[in-house]
């Protein structure tokens, strides 16, 4: 099939001047993507050195045949990516040219590669064409000895357990049917996409909102650039990845939605594959970045931000449900569209809030990984980078003002680190242009307490309490950029909401007696002067024996600290009734008191 045949113009371009197509489409393609660490491609169409239309075509042959490219713009890619963002929006941008274009993209993707063999998948869902000789050929190892190399051997059976678990299972639809082309199976091809730092491809082979596709893989993922994830792992993953597209393509494929279809189908490798975790290559481009949109990136499809967008997809997934992002898919289909206002529709059955409420929630989320990592949140959050924080340093009663601006559903997290002072502060926020949404973390050793906040001006009270305090600014809204907002901190050491210790004491628990079976958990409080670097409450039994302890370091000067015990030893199981002893270790005291259990 041509490339002039499948991805022509429709009629009523024919009304629109060449050169304004041109510009029609480079507005589309580029005003929804903030600039990344940029290829020698995109640097030289930014600086005019190359036209759009050269620049997209070159953009895909330096993943397709990068020998062929003029020696200035190649380059060594440091990580793989899918091919697929960059041919969608080569193809996508035909109509929008004229036939010198057609002619060159056709020279990269004009036709289904022709392989020596075939093989038909064991549920005779797929048929796999590949080479047993020659630069395209697949490793020749048989060790069953049944005539098809092991690589193809897995590959068919990875194919058709992925087709059971994205359509069966999850309830996606079947990838549309190509009628027939090279057999009634989903075709896929083998060839070496090592040397150009691709894991695969989704080809459409339609113009239109959805189309039929086939599948490109790579002959061994044995090249030096398959670093993450290699071999018989990068295989399974990328099939997991690239069938997603091939399903996506029969909901919607428009240009708008690339940044959810890698979302959605980086997400699908975790799904059938948590073990192996290629995605984590992708987080620092996104969570990096927390001020961009959701749906920016792209950039002459090279840009890894629209990867780490798998994020979101994991969220939607863990925080709501996994039917969230196929129900997304259906919305985007019945609107032949991805602006985010479709996901609102969508996204309302799980969060009344739509869009705005999701994204304040998953930019708390994104707070709570790497170092910061907490059990609440994202499964394997503690193996994400963590998100940057924008800190607000307070030294005396003073006030601290200054500006930001996000892209619709980008956050920023202002920090403040009270560091023992006593007082509190006084946050005034003040939206310039925009919706927002936000959310004030009380974070300490206790745990995390979460407001939402709407108020323009709030007060927190005793602050010395918690050892972070962070302001969560979410943009709510569904398009466009630099929503700008200003905000002030106003510290107050008289802003308290617990008076000064008279003495430092380990105050009676409450209950005691205390009863597991009737309350929950007894309270063991303490007043400090003065601050305590390393603070110690332990239990002990009548015997003397170690029951349970909490480590609570650095505690500020000041009434009511407290700490909760459930009546469970260190072993995690209820004590037996009598009479404990409970130790507060400060710096330089000990103090005890007596507390009874009760278990009848």
């Amino acid at each position: 099939m041509r490339v002039e045949d499948s991805f022509a113009p429709p009629a009523h371009d024919n009304c629109i001047a060449p050169m304004t197509a041109k510009m029609l489409f480079a507005l589309l393609l580029l005003t929804a993507l903030p600039l990344h660490a940029k290829t020698l491609i995109e640097a030289a169409y930014d600086a005019g050195e190359l036209d759009l239309e050269t620049a997209l075509l070159f953009q895909l042959q330096s993943l397709r045949d990068p020998d062929q490219l003029p020696a200035q713009y190649r380059q060594t890619y440091t990580r793989p990516l899918c091919g697929t963002p960059q041919l969608l929006q080569a193809l996508r941008a035909a109509p929008h040219f004229g036939p010198d274009y057609r002619r060159r993209l056709g020279k990269l993707v004009q036709r289904r590669p022709s392989r020596q063999q075939q093989y038909r998948s064991p549920a005779g869902r797929f048929l796999l064409h590949y080479d047993t000789s020659g630069s395209e050929a697949v490793p020749a190892e048989d060790a069953d000895g049944n005539g098809i190399p092991d690589y193809i051997d897995l590959a068919a059976t990875v194919l058709d357990s992925t087709w059971v678990l994205e359509v069966d299972g999850l309830g996606y639809d079947p990838p549309p049917s190509d009628n027939g082309l090279d057999g009634d199976e989903y075709d896929v091809y083998f060839s070496d996409l090592g040397r150009g730092a691709a894991y695969g491809y989704t080809y459409p082979e339609q113009g239109g909102n959805t189309t039929y596709s086939y599948l490109e893989l790579d002959n061994d993922f044995t090249n030096p650039v398959y670093q993450q994830t290699r071999g018989h792992d990068a295989l399974r993953v990328t099939i997991a990845h690239e069938f997603h597209h091939a399903v996506q393509f029969g909901y919607y494929q428009g240009n708008d939605g690339i940044w959810w279809q890698e979302s959605t189908s980086t997400w699908m490798e975790e799904v059938a594959y948590p073990e192996i975790d290629d995605y984590l290559q992708y987080l620092p481009s996104f969570l990096g970045v927390p001020h961009r949109a959701l749906n920016s990136g792209g950039r002459l499809g090279s840009d890894f931000h629209i990867y780490g967008t798998s994020i979101f997809s994991h969220f939607l997934d863990q925080r709501y449900n996994r039917e969230v992002n196929r129900l997304i898919w259906e919305e985007l289909a019945r609107r032949a569209s991805a602006r985010l206002e479709h996901f609102d529709r969508a996204l309302r059955a799980v969060e009344p809030g739509g869009v705005g409420a999701v994204v304040g929630q998953f930019a708390v989320w994104n707070y709570f990984t790497g170092h910061r990592y907490r059990d609440d949140y994202y499964t394997e959050g503690f193996k994400y980078p963590t998100v940057p924080t924008k800190n607000v340093e307070i030294a005396a009663k003073t006030a601290v003002r200054d500006s930001s601006d996000l892209d619709a559903t980008g956050n920023d997290y202002l920090l403040l680190q009270p560091a023992l002072r006593p007082g509190g502060v006084t946050f005034t926020f003040d939206a310039r242009r925009g919706d927002f949404i936000r959310h004030l973390l009380l974070i300490s050793h206790r745990g995390v307490e979460i407001r939402p906040v709407s108020d323009p001006t709030f007060r927190v009270a005793g602050w010395d309490q918690y050892d972070e305090i962070v302001l969560v600014v979410s943009s709510a809204e569904n398009a466009g950029f630099a929503y700008d907002y200003l905000y002030e901190v106003e510290y107050d050491p008289d802003l308290t909401d617990a008076p000064a210790a008279l003495a430092t004491a380990l105050r009676p628990s409450y209950p005691n007696p205390f009863q597991p079976i009737l309350h929950q958990q007894t309270r063991l409080i303490f007043d400090l002067t003065t601050p305590s670097v390393e603070t110690r409450v332990a239990i002990f039994s009548p015997s003397g024996d170690l029951v349970w302890q909490q480590v609570l370091g650095t505690r500020a000067a000041r009434e009511g600290h407290a700490v909760a015990w459930d009546g469970r030893n260190l072993a995690g199981k209820l004590v037996g009734t009598g009479v404990y002893h409970v130790l507060l270790e400060t710096d330089g005291q000990r103090l005890t008191r007596s507390l009874a259990v009760v278990r009848e």
